[in-house]
């Protein structure tokens, strides 16, 4: 019993350095080499990509040991175990802005995602459609 208990042990801490390495590849991608491009000069001007960089994880894991049932001393308890381990995460990144070095002097030109306008545009209305739904259904009750 004591042999399986420190395999069972043994695979849980393999686990964990798996997990580790993992949470470790998934964080190199919020480097600053990767939220800044590197200069690209042409002339007199010099021009760099600003990005956004968004990472994010969660991970669990769990284990047990013990007896399934309540055994006398005279009897031979049975080993039981269990274990898991679970997660997940993602890192993207989107350009947000360009940087203009010239003799004109440092110019940052935003780049604009329509797409997050858009939704973010369809959320408040809804929002508001849904509190005047509510305001107009309280007056019809009083």
């Amino acid at each position: 019993m004591i042999d399986t208990k420190n395999e069972f042990f043994s695979l849980t801490g393999k686990r964990e350095e798996v997990l580790s390495s993992l949470i470790e590849k998934i964080y190199s991608a919020a480097q600053p080499g990767v939220v800044y491009s590197a200069p690209i000069t042409t002339g007199n001007y010099t021009v760099i990509m600003a990005s956004e960089v968004t990472v994010g994880g969660g991970f669990g894991s769990g284990s047990g040991f013990g007896p399934q049932e309540n055994h006398t001393v005279e009897q031979a308890s049975p080993s039981s175990g269990g274990g898991g381990i679970g997660g997940g995460g993602s890192s993207r990144g989107r350009p947000v802005a360009i940087i203009v070095i010239g003799p004109e002097g440092v110019t940052v030109k935003p780049i604009f995602d329509f797409t997050k306008i858009i939704l973010a545009g369809i959320m408040t209305g809804g929002a508001i459609l849904m509190l005047l739904r509510k305001m107009i259904s309280r007056n019809k009750h009083r």
